[in-house]
């Protein structure tokens, strides 16, 4: 297991990680001065994302660890720009706890199957749709100057939502039937 910390797959998992602090630095310091700064490095959060699992895959470096890392990063991720954008006023209260929440519940359940069964559940195609779609969210939340644009941000409120629900049901079946 010690080799595949450095496995290019996981050190852009552990990069997506490490990113999340100049992200919030930028939050704190002025999202409008930042928002397009911001926005790339939350784009290089996405292609890193994109690339971990091609890679792992395409240089046969799938590993234990990065079936772990990759998605607790991605969560870290989610629910850090989340709650900066709540603090920061971008989003609304329930949005921010029904991204968390899943969040939270998915990496419960996936602990609770590594614990007594010692098996890691893979993210399901409707899953990664939904991190998509808050994704969009999220980045659509930073730029509200229109009102095109705060009625794209809400309705992809509401398809998130939907998104989630959706995904965690189908997560919640196959930790059943595991």
């Amino acid at each position: 297991m010690n080799k595949e910390i450095f496995y290019i797959s996981n050190i852009l998992s552990v990069l997506r990680i490490v990113l999340i602090i100049p992200t919030c630095y930028l939050f704190l310091i002025g999202i409008e001065q930042n928002k397009y700064l911001i926005l790339c490095v939350l784009l290089v959060m996405y292609v890193t994302d994109l690339l971990d699992g091609y890679l792992a895959r395409k240089l046969n470096q799938v590993s234990e660890l990065g079936k772990i890392i990759d998605p607790v990063a991605d969560k870290l991720v989610v629910c850090t720009i989340a709650i900066m954008m709540f603090i920061s006023g971008l989003i609304p209260l329930w949005f921010i706890v029904i991204v968390v929440l899943r969040d939270v519940l998915i990496l419960l359940f996936g602990l609770i199957l590594k614990q007594k069964k010692k098996i890691v559940l893979m993210s399901n195609y409707p899953g990664k749709i939904a991190v998509f779609t808050i994704g969009l969210a999220l980045a659509f939340s930073i730029f509200k100057e229109t009102e095109l644009l705060r009625n794209i941000s809400s309705l992809l409120y509401y398809i998130s939502t939907l998104l989630i629900v959706y995904s965690s049901f189908l997560y919640y079946k196959r930790f059943n039937q595991t």
